[in-house]
């Protein structure tokens, strides 16, 4: 008897750790790591205490009458991405544990289907992410030319992020890359003469690059008081748009744009 609630323990400790990495690296705020880990201790009448940051996730489980049975910690290898699908999921299955009565080892092969959850297309993601920019374009107030030629710079800067990603380069270096593709295709346009004016899918060429979920995260993270990773957060953000605004000001150096 006094060796299945430490063989549980043990089970969930190691669920809690997978959860939490899981929507770390899917970009999650802070506050929703530590309420979805807290949940799912709870559903199976463990108090969790989670300590975080932007790469690492630290877990200890004590019983209700406090006595500690579980610590463990998990680092991440790579930055956090984006990924809705698995937090929203994981939030699911967190209420759904207790709901359905679910055991350890059955929300643990829940868990598992979620973090394989397989990805979009990559053919869909590049045609979409590249009607987006032109679309951004026509917004901004380009004309049919700026947005087709938008579209081909968004679509190589992105299939550029996309490679370099999948080599592990530098993250920075991978958004300075992928915003000095697009917009060098927008600067040999320029130079070709196909259009006098392309302000705009200039300025639209590199929106997909644009750091907006660390950003948000890092505002949301200081209002609910995870002050250290609200800043961690907000400088990986900025630095992000100082890497885009570097690659853009390389290409406005080497054509000489006025």
């Amino acid at each position: 008897m006094s060796n299945q609630p430490s063989t549980e323990a043990n089970e969930l400790g190691k669920l809690l750790l997978q959860a939490g990495t899981a929507l770390i690296k899917a970009g999650a705020g802070s506050n929703r790591v530590v309420l979805n880990v807290m949940r799912l201790a709870d559903a199976y009448g463990y108090e969790a205490q989670v300590d975080m940051g932007t790469r690492y996730i630290t877990v200890s489980l004590h019983s209700k009458q406090q006595e500690h049975i579980f610590s463990g910690s998990r680092h991440l290898s790579s930055l956090p991405g984006s990924n809705f699908k698995v937090i929203a999921e994981i939030s699911r299955l967190s209420w759904a544990v207790s709901e359905k009565n679910m055991t350890v080892s059955e929300a643990g092969m829940e868990l598992e289907k979620v973090i394989h959850l397989p990805e979009y297309n990559r053919s869909i993601v590049l045609l979409l992410v590249g009607l987006a920019g032109s679309s951004f374009c026509y917004t901004f107030g380009g004309n049919a030319i700026e947005m087709g030629i938008t579209f081909l710079a968004t679509v190589a800067g992105l299939f550029c992020k996309q490679e370099l990603i999948r080599k592990k380069f530098n993250p920075y270096l991978v958004t300075y890359c992928s915003a000095v593709l697009a917009a060098l295709i927008i600067g040999i346009a320029w130079k070709a003469g196909i259009s006098s004016g392309l302000d705009h899918a200039f300025a639209t060429c590199i929106l997909f690059l644009i750091p907006g979920v660390p950003l948000i995260n890092s505002i949301i993270d200081i209002i609910d008081g995870y002050i250290l990773n609200g800043i961690d957060r907000g400088i990986n953000g900025i630095i992000h748009a100082f890497a885009i605004a570097s690659g853009l000001a390389t290409i406005i150096y080497i054509f000489q744009v006025q």
